[in-house]
């Protein structure tokens, strides 16, 4: 080969190198190798990884997006290995990051993991900063690395305020060229999640899912296990691959059938795309519901959802603001305002805050028969649900008492085949079992799987749920 030449052809394997030797004889030892860098190695000189450790707290992250996605906490460190394609030294002039977008936080599964070490970092940034630089915790730039010495930075991205999609870059010269290296998640930005958001003082906040040291029964977490995908970052020996997150896009809530019943689970989805846009707006400061009516009504439902679907928790945050805002723009005596306090109080029940649940119901129920009358639809739920809550504390007699008591109103005033009286009757049957009277019980169960099938359908909640008792109570008694 001529000096001139810039590679030559490997007529064997059909690649391209840098030398190439083909010989048909070899006697004794050759040794091949580089003796200088290609225009395409001094053109872009360095070689970046990326892989992940745990920041000051081991935690599991999963968004509420459809379908769920696993993703990375802000604080989590980013460990970033530099070296040089090309035997010369490359000097690290000074490096940045650039924010791709801020968008509002996503609800989300946040479950804390024993096992998260706190340890010292070179460098942090601040996203909630108008323009986040990196800030050194030891030496800062310039760095020199080289094919045999490389430099490995950790980056902890902090953000407590917005969802975070950013890129590093970093400045070299080598060679009397210079340039610009962009480092990220394989051409897509990497993220970062507001982990405070998902807390209101020690409480969850509207974004979070609830989940502790367990996860809730609604969580997106335990739909992305569902789905047979891995929901951690951490369950795996080598270190996880970046996540790749789908675009973040607002989602619609106008175009909800409200005739939907969101007791069923075929409904879900769509609430459940719903419920992610209402609790994405109710975490913003300027978080309005209370017109136009149809907002109320819908929120109503959404609400209803959040307590079948397991998600009591966020329907807490999400009720405690509704009811607030709506006690004080529209009066604690409207009927929307009493409506959507009986839906905060049973999903205080779904959370197993029985004694609130309580206080709560026992103010509200003689305000809304007052507002509305005795034998009201929602002054009879407002007052089967007080039953419920003291049969949660074994309050067994007096909520047997006052069950009798709603159940006969319901019979008058709704029919024994509204929804209605037919979840009080099912209350009934679950307090005569507590008191031990399997008679009483099966007697009630007997009228009552009859009357849900025929005015719910075999495939009701209400139904499915007394079927399951009735088969329950029969093995029991042999």
């Amino acid at each position: 080969m001529t000096d001139a030449e810039e590679s030559s052809v490997n007529r064997i394997s059909g690649g391209h190198f840098d030398k190439v030797v083909m010989a048909g004889a070899v006697h004794g030892d050759i040794n091949v190798g580089r003796s200088g860098d290609s225009p395409a190695d001094l053109a872009d000189p360095l070689i970046a990884s990326v892989r992940l450790k745990p920041g000051g707290t081991l935690a599991d992250l999963v968004l509420d997006t459809d379908p769920p996605q696993v993703a990375v906490p802000g604080g989590t460190v980013h460990i970033i290995t530099v070296e040089a394609r090309t035997n010369r030294a490359v000097v690290l002039q000074s490096a940045r990051v650039v924010v791709v977008s801020r968008t509002p936080p996503r609800p989300a599964c946040l479950q804390v993991r024993i096992g998260g070490l706190l340890e010292p970092r070179p460098f942090t940034t601040d996203f909630d900063a108008p323009s986040p630089r990196l800030v050194a915790q030891g030496p800062d730039f310039p760095f020199t690395v080289s094919a045999t010495d490389i430099e490995q930075f950790e980056i902890e991205p902090v953000t407590t305020t917005h969802e975070v999609a950013w890129r590093l870059e970093v400045d070299w010269t080598c060679a009397g060229r210079h340039g610009t290296t962009v480092i990220d998640n394989q051409g897509e930005p990497f993220h970062a999640y507001p982990v405070p958001v998902l807390f209101s003082g020690r409480s969850p906040s509207v974004l979070s899912s609830g989940c502790d040291l367990f996860h809730e029964r609604g969580c997106p977490a335990n739909l992305l296990a569902a789905s047979g995908a891995p929901a951690s970052l951490w369950d795996r020996e080598q270190p996880p691959p970046y996540p790749v997150l789908p675009p973040h896009s607002a989602t619609e809530t106008s175009d909800l059938d409200l005739d939907l019943d969101p007791d069923l689970k075929e409904s879900w989805p769509e609430y459940r795309r719903v419920a992610v846009a209402i609790r994405m707006s109710a975490a913003q400061p300027d978080f309005r519901s209370h017109e136009p009516p149809e907002c109320r009504a819908l929120l109503i439902r959404v609400l209803r959802y959040l307590f079948v679907s397991g998600q009591a928790h966020p329907g807490v945050a999400l009720g405690r603001l509704v009811h607030a805002e709506w006690t004080a723009e529209l009066g604690e005596d409207h009927p929307d305002t009493l409506a959507v306090a009986n839906r905060l109080a049973g999903c205080l029940i779904g959370t197993t805050d029985h004694a609130e649940a309580r206080d709560l119901l026992a103010e509200l129920l003689p305000r809304v028969s007052r507002v509305l009358g005795e034998d009201d639809p929602l002054t009879l739920t407002v007052a089967n649900n007080l039953c419920v809550v003291y049969l949660r504390l074994n309050e067994y007699e007096r909520a047997r008492e006052q069950t009798e008591d709603v159940l006969a109103r319901s019979r008058r005033a709704l029919g024994p085949d509204a929804l209605g009286t037919l979840r009080t009757t099912g209350n009934l049957v679950q307090i005569h079992l507590r008191l031990g009277d399997r008679a009483s019980a099966l007697a009630v169960l007997e009228d009552l799987l009859p009357r849900c099938r025929r005015a719910l359908g075999e495939d009701h909640p209400q139904t499915v749920s007394a079927a399951a008792v009735l088969a329950q109570v029969l093995a029991e008694e042999g």
